[in-house]
């Protein structure tokens, strides 16, 4: 047969077969689709409940609270338009998941925040974005999906947008002293993000809607304002350590994390010292882990992260430096 007829008798079958789908390619696309779906509803519950912080915190806050506080008029503009992004975000993923044929995973829970003057809502506005973008961060290398790699690239170049605005538009500070971002893991937003919710939908079962293997890890207690150099006492429970292991506070800003052993007290906490080398860092989350300190590993866990925001040290007209006034901790 010449090499034409075969070409030709190629591209007639060619369409055929590859129209009739295996048994074993849609079990693939199935497990596909069932992984995507709960990973956009990870994405979509964080969206949610960052979009609720911003909608209750404004409905709350009026654009005189804003000028009483001394902020110009564009800053609550700003907060208008990260609300929007929120939405957006929360509306395409919600559409995503109908599509993969999940729509009844993509209900909303309600939440509680502890917001109560302008104030309040700046500094946790800081703290939700340094959320939202290392989880997006840490995220992208579970995606399956070019598609959704690419959506939440975008998505996570306007959380990094928004975080930088409020630390520097809003907060008056320098940019931080980094050059990555700080990656969370699945369990780390997913323990932070179950600290504001209130209810959800009746019926509603984490397992079968979002990724297995979701835990929540022991909450870590810091006090309200830590700075670099000074020794800080921290506590959490004792569910995921005995008493024959070695306990490190480990220091995460970027791919860097540092360890440093912790020092029991009498009264059940442990004391660290906090290392000059995060200051002007922005966000460094706060873990404790147990083994070596070599690494923050799921296996590793013992209570976090906590968020300790360090700011650079800048003169805002003439007042205390800007360390000073916005180290702090979540």
């Amino acid at each position: 047969m010449k090499l034409s007829h075969c070409l030709t008798l190629l591209a007639a079958l060619l369409p055929f077969t590859l129209a009739v789908p295996t048994a074993s390619s849609a079990r693939r696309d199935a497990a596909s689709d069932d992984y995507n779906s709960r990973f956009l509803v990870y994405a979509l519950s964080l969206e949610q409940l960052v979009f609720a912080f911003y909608d209750s915190s404004l409905s709350l806050l009026s654009a005189d609270d804003f000028r009483a506080a001394g902020h110009p008029d564009y800053v609550r503009r700003g907060y208008e338009q990260i609300r929007k992004t929120y939405q957006d975000h929360s509306d395409y993923l919600i559409n995503e998941i109908s599509n993969l044929g999940d729509p009844d995973a993509a209900g909303h829970c309600d939440y509680a925040f502890p917001v109560k003057t302008t104030e309040d809502f700046i500094n946790l506005s800081e703290a939700m974005q340094a959320l939202a973008v290392s989880t997006f961060a840490g995220a992208l290398e579970h995606s399956h999906s070019d598609k959704y790699t690419t959506a939440f690239g975008e998505m996570l170049g306007l959380e990094a947008r928004y975080a930088t605005w409020i630390s520097t538009a809003v907060k008056y500070q320098d940019l931080a002293d980094m050059s990555f971002e700080s990656p969370l893991k699945l369990n780390d937003t997913w323990t932070i993000a179950g600290g504001y919710v209130t209810s959800c939908p009746p019926g509603t079962v984490p397992d079968d809607i979002f990724p297995k293997g979701l835990n929540d890890w022991p909450i870590l207690t810091v006090p309200d304002t830590v700075r670099p150099g000074e020794s800080i006492s921290i506590s959490f429970p004792n569910t995921l350590y005995t008493a024959e292991d070695t306990l490190f506070a480990g220091f995460m800003t970027g791919m860097n994390t540092e360890s440093y052993p912790l020092i029991g007290n009498a009264d059940g906490s442990f004391s660290v010292t906090v290392p000059q080398s995060i200051g002007g860092k922005g966000a460094v989350w706060l873990y404790v882990i147990k083994g070596d300190g070599s690494s923050v590993r799921d296996d590793k866990m013992v209570a976090g992260p906590a968020l300790l925001m360090m700011s650079a040290n800048q003169e805002r007209d003439g007042a205390e430096s800007a360390l000073e006034n916005n180290a702090w901790s979540w």
